[in-house]
């Protein structure tokens, strides 16, 4: 269990890790460089920046949630009290929900009970699994909450991403060497191409940008299924990038304005062809990821909104629960991602570019130029569907939780 407080307190992890072993350890126990070293944390704000050594992972299976609950209450924002920044971010989000969510994605929402639980459970269970139904606890009817508080009933709003697109290639499985933002490298399974195989990958892997600096965006298309939405992975390693929205701007720019399928470039005095493909001269590679986690998001929990005098006294929304559980595999056969998110509020009353110079040659007379491609670094793996601006996963790589060592 994740549990996401303000900046200002102590936040508790525990991650199910690779292993299927769980440990919680605590910010206090420890100091802070070594807490964040070896971390792993979801958020619900891409503008979250980022820390050395600390993974991040968004979906926007939480804003999903959110935004059911906002039209469920007729409202075009949710205002908490106190006010919190992470409502603020979920208000003003603006997104596509259909073009940006996988095919199959559920999202439930309207009054809470026991009937409607079942169903909800039942459905994340067979999409998901039990860890997921187990996060539907029983109903809580209408009743005294205390002595000056009466709920007079609740909602629950529920999303769930279950996605697992396969490459339509194979790579082949290599173990390198991953280094963190600190500097600090260790070995881990990954996968990737390079010699003739990688010349006969084609356009599964497409260049879409690269500044000759070392910011490279690649993108890897999915197996397109039958009568289903297309979608690809892309993975951008770009220096000095400070939180997920910058990536994924920089990667949605890339989508839009692709690198050219043939340029000549010059280097070193000696010109060269630049392919938007892999050619024999090229390496590929880049770090298996797999990580569980579930959190709870002390941002949101207890927090009230549409608080108004009434008949009964005052009656307002408190959040009883909102919380995340997220698992995400990328290997050499595709991606897996699951993401579920369940708010519950309770309804309760209380009384009382430059131009090619002209001597540029023939690019088909150029030999390829050799390239590495090798994501050994922190890097942002984003997963997305076809047409859509943000994608359905994102996570930033930058700690050991995420990486498969053995």
């Amino acid at each position: 269990m994740t549990t996401r407080t303000s900046a200002s307190t102590t936040k508790v992890l525990l991650l199910l890790t690779f292993s299927q072993i769980c440990f919680q350890v605590h910010a206090s126990a420890q100091s802070p460089e070594a807490f964040l070293q070896t971390k792993v944390t979801a958020t619900l704000d891409v503008g979250e920046k980022f820390q050395s050594g600390l993974s991040l992972l968004w979906s926007p299976s939480g804003q999903a949630a959110w935004d059911k609950m906002r039209e469920f209450h007729g409202v075009k924002t949710i205002e908490l009290e106190p006010p919190t920044h992470i409502a603020d971010v979920l208000n003003q989000f603006k997104w596509d929900a259909a073009k940006t969510l996988p095919d199959g994605t559920v999202v439930y929402g309207g009054e809470d009970s026991e009937a409607r639980r079942v169903e909800i459970r039942e459905m994340l269970r067979k999409r998901v699994g039990a860890n997921a139904a187990a996060m539907i606890g029983p109903y809580l009817p209408p009743g005294r909450v205390d002595a000056n508080t009466l709920r007079l009933g609740s909602a629950i709003f529920v999303s769930c991403i279950s996605h697992s697109p396969r490459f339509p290639v194979g790579f082949a499985l290599k173990k390198s060497v991953f280094s963190y933002s600190n500097g600090q490298g260790v070995p881990v399974q990954g996968f990737g191409s390079e010699g003739p195989y990688a010349a006969n990958l084609g356009d599964a892997l497409n260049i879409i940008a690269d500044d000759f600096k070392g910011a490279v965006i690649l993108k890897l298309p999915f197996f397109e299924e039958a009568k289903s939405k297309s979608s690809f992975l892309t993975l951008a390693k770009i220096p000095h990038m400070t939180c997920l929205e910058d990536g994924i701007q920089r990667v949605r720019q890339a989508l839009k304005s692709p690198l050219p399928a043939d340029q000549a470039i010059k280097q070193n005095d000696k010109w060269w062809r630049y392919h938007n493909q892999l050619s024999a001269v090229d390496r590929f590679w880049m770090p298996k990821l797999k990580t569980t986690l579930s959190c709870d998001y002390g941002e949101l929990i207890g927090k009230t909104y549409l608080r108004q005098p009434g008949g009964l006294g005052i009656t307002y929304w408190k959040i009883r629960e909102a919380q995340q559980l997220l698992s995400f595999r990328l290997d050499e056969q595709g991606s897996m991602t699951q993401a579920v998110f369940k708010i519950v509020p309770d309804f309760l009353s209380s009384g009382g570019g430059a131009e090619k110079p002209s001597d540029t040659p023939k690019i088909e007379s150029l030999p390829f130029l050799p390239r590495v491609f090798a994501f050994d670094g922190p890097f942002l793996a984003a997963l997305w569907m076809k047409g859509a601006e943000w994608p359905y996963l994102a996570c930033w790589v930058d700690s050991e939780e995420v990486l498969l060592k053995k």
